[in-house]
C-alpha cells in the first residue's frame, strides 16, 4: 500500500486484531452480524466458508477472533458469493457451477445443487433471504426458492456473457445487474423486465449497494471511482430511460475499487471501500472525499469489507487470506449539513463530465494529494463545528464502554435499526449450532 497517500491527510483507524491464515485460500466476502452478546462474523473463501465469534477487549485496545466452526468446503474456486445481512443465509457458487446453501438459526442447514458446466454463474440473494438469482451462460437469469433444487422461474437476458455483478434492492424490488463495459441495467425483481439503463462508468462493475431506507445506491468500478445513482430521479435526464451522470462521484483510490460495504447502524451516512492495491478508505455520503483511512497489513488486494453490528469496527478480507479487524468512531446522526458538501459536489459533478466513458487517465499522486491538501485548508479555515456530535476528521479514539450511557461524548449510535437474535424458524439439522452460546 502507498503510504504517501495517507501522510496527515486523514484520521487513521487502528489496528485491533488479525487472523494471517483464516483460510488456505483468497477471502473474497465477508458478513457479520449479533451473535448472542458477541459479533459473528462469517468469512467466504475459494476454499471453504467459516464461522468466526469476535471478542472486543476494550481495556486491552484490541479484538480477537476465534473459529467456531468449518461451514462448508469445495475443491474449485468461487465465481460469485453473497452474504445476508443478518449473517444467517449464505450462497456461494463454485467454478464447476456447484452452489452451496448455508442457513445459520438454530442449527445449521447445508445443501449442494449440481449444474451443468456455466449453468450457474453470478448470485444475488435477497434480502427476504426466500430466494435466490443465478446467470448462467444459455442467456438465462433463474429464480431459486431457498433449498429448492428446481429453479421456479427461467427469463432470457440477452446480456449475460456481459455480467460482472449482481445485487437485490433492499426492498427486493429491483435486481441490479452490473457489466464489464461499465453499464448497469436495473430490472424488476418479479418480472426481470427493464426498469432504467446507467451508463455512468466505463469499465468492469466490480460492486453495487443500496442505501438502507433510500432510493440511491452506490456502485464500485475498475475506473477507480466510487459513485451515487438514483433510483427514482431521473429529472435531470434528457433521456428518461436511462442515466449518464451520477449524483455524486467519490475519488481517492489509486486502483481499482473492488470492495464496498454500507455502515447500516449509520442509517447510510457512512461506507468503506477497498482497492486491489490494498487501500481502504471509510467515507461521508455526502462528501466526495474519505473521512478516514485505514492504514492496514495486507499484502495484497483488498476483497472484501464489513462493518460491525455497533458500527465501531470495521473488518477486512483479502487476497492473503488475512482477515482484519480495525478501531473506529460509532455513528448514528443523519448526514450533516456540511458548508463545503455543495462546492465538493459541483467538482465532482464537473470531474465526472470530464471522465464520464473515459478510460482513466494516468494516476498523478502530486495532483491528488494537492487537492487533499485544499480540501484540509479549507476545513482548518472554517472556524464553525460542522459536526455537533461526530467529527469525522478528529482523531479516532477507542469507543466508550457501553455501560457508561451517560457519557457518551462524540458517539452518537442509531437505534432506528433494529436486530432481532431471536430464531426465525427451526431447521433440519446438519450440525449443532447455537447462536446464543
Amino acid at each position: 500500500m502507498d503510504d504517501s497517500m495517507n501522510e496527515d491527510e486523514y484520521p487513521q483507524a487502528k489496528l485491533l486484531g488479525k487472523y494471517e491464515k483464516a483460510h488456505k485460500r483468497s477471502i473474497i466476502a465477508l458478513g457479520s452480524f449479533c451473535f448472542g452478546a458477541q459479533t459473528g462474523v462469517i468469512s467466504i473463501s475459494h476454499d471453504s466458508s467459516k464461522l468466526w465469534i469476535m471478542y472486543d477487549k476494550r481495556a486491552e485496545e484490541s479484538v480477537s477472533l476465534d473459529e467456531k466452526m468449518n461451514l462448508y468446503s469445495w475443491k474449485t474456486a468461487v465465481q460469485s458469493a453473497e452474504v445476508s445481512e443478518d449473517g444467517q443465509y449464505l450462497v456461494v457458487i463454485a467454478m464447476d457451477a456447484q452452489v452451496y446453501e448455508t442457513e445459520l438459526i438454530t442449527s445449521v442447514k447445508l445443501q449442494e445443487h449440481d449444474n451443468e458446466y456455466l449453468e450457474a454463474t453470478f448470485c444475488a440473494v435477497s434480502p427476504r433471504k426466500d430466494k435466490y438469482i443465478t446467470a448462467s451462460y444459455s442467456g438465462y437469469l433463474s429464480e431459486f426458492k431457498s433449498f429448492a433444487r428446481d429453479p421456479v422461474r427461467r427469463e432470457p437476458y440477452p446480456s449475460v456473457k456481459q455480467i460482472s455483478h449482481m445485487k437485490f434492492s433492499r426492498d427486493a424490488k429491483f435486481l441490479a445487474i452490473g457489466h464489464l463495459d461499465g453499464g448497469i441495467d436495473l430490472l424488476y425483481a418479479e418480472d426481470f423486465k427493464n426498469y432504467h439503463k446507467y451508463e455512468v462508468h466505463s469499465m468492469r462493475i466490480r460492486k453495487i449497494e443500496f442505501l438502507p431506507g433510500d432510493d440511491r445506491f452506490l456502485t464500485a468500478c475498475d475506473d477507480r471511482l466510487i459513485k451515487l445513482n438514483s433510483v427514482a430521479d431521473f429529472s435531470h435526464e434528457t433521456d428518461p430511460s436511462r442515466s449518464t451522470k451520477a449524483i455524486r462521484v467519490y475519488s481517492a483510490h489509486d486502483a481499482p475499487v473492488i470492495g464496498l460495504t454500507i455502515d447500516v447502524k449509520s442509517g447510510g451516512t457512512r461506507f468503506a471501500s477497498s482497492s486491489s492495491s490494498s487501500q481502504i478508505f471509510v467515507w461521508h455520503i455526502e462528501l466526495a472525499t474519505p473521512i478516514m483511512s485505514i492504514v492496514n497489513d495486507h499484502t495484497s488486494a483488498v476483497t472484501a469489507l464489513s462493518f460491525s453490528p455497533s458500527s465501531r469496527h470495521l473488518i477486512s478480507g483479502g487476497d492473503d487470506a488475512m482477515i482484519c479487524v480495525y478501531g473506529i468512531p460509532g455513528v448514528g446522526e443523519e448526514s450533516p449539513e456540511h458548508e463545503h458538501a455543495q462546492e465538493e459536489e459541483e467538482l465532482s459533478d464537473e470531474h465526472d463530465d470530464q471522465q464520464e466513458n473515459e478510460p482513466p487517465s494516468g494516476y498523478s499522486q502530486s495532483a491528488e494529494q494537492s487537492d487533499f491538501a485544499n480540501h484540509n485548508e479549507d476545513t482548518e479555515a472554517t472556524p464553525t463545528a460542522q459536526y455537533q456530535e461526530y467529527n469525522p476528521y478528529a482523531e479516532p479514539r477507542t469507543p466508550p464502554q457501553e455501560e457508561n450511557d451517560d457519557d457518551l461524548g462524540d458517539y452518537v449510535y442509531n437505534t432506528t435499526t433494529q436486530r432481532s437474535d431471536e430464531p426465525t424458524s427451526a431447521s433440519s439439522p446438519h450440525e449443532e449450532y447455537n447462536s446464543a452460546s
